[in-house]
């Protein structure tokens, strides 16, 4: 008997390992990198949003600044949501992207985000609001 618990405990110990290296950044226990004093950038963020509009398409992603990595990307040029759409780069299309980026943050464990200074927030730029307002509504918080 005991040799079968010491290979199922072998067998969990090279099974078990944290498959989520950045818990301390989404439990807010790490620090945020201040950077240098002679940046202009002062971010003091863990997860930045950016929106990139053209005439044919609408992406949204986060990005994680100081690692330099893509967390979560999502366009309207795949298949699943182009499908649903009259047109890739309207209102209705910014609301489902805005949807579905909310979805797959909390699956991710992503719940609070900053706003690029790309993204752009006024009456001139609507649909950047309605994408905002929608992510609130679907529980992203745009504060860290």
């Amino acid at each position: 008997m005991s040799q079968i618990l010491r290979g199922s405990v072998r067998f969990c110990s090279n099974f078990v390992r944290n498959r989520n290296p950045v818990n301390a950044e989404l439990i807010d226990v790490a620090i945020k990198p201040k950077g240098y004093y002679l940046e202009k950038k002062n971010e003091l963020f863990h997860n930045t949003l950016h929106i990139e509009h053209t005439n044919n398409c609408v992406t949204a992603k986060i990005v994680n600044p100081h690692r330099q990595i893509t967390v979560l990307r999502v366009s309207t040029q795949e298949w699943s949501l182009k499908k649903h759409l009259y047109k890739l780069n309207d209102t209705a299309a910014f609301v489902l992207l805005a949807r579905v980026l909310a979805e797959r943050c909390l699956r991710a464990g992503v719940t609070q985000l900053a706003p690029s200074a790309s993204i752009k927030i006024g009456p001139e730029f609507p649909k950047h609001s309605i994408f905002l307002e929608t992510l609130n509504k679907s529980g992203i918080s745009m504060m860290e």
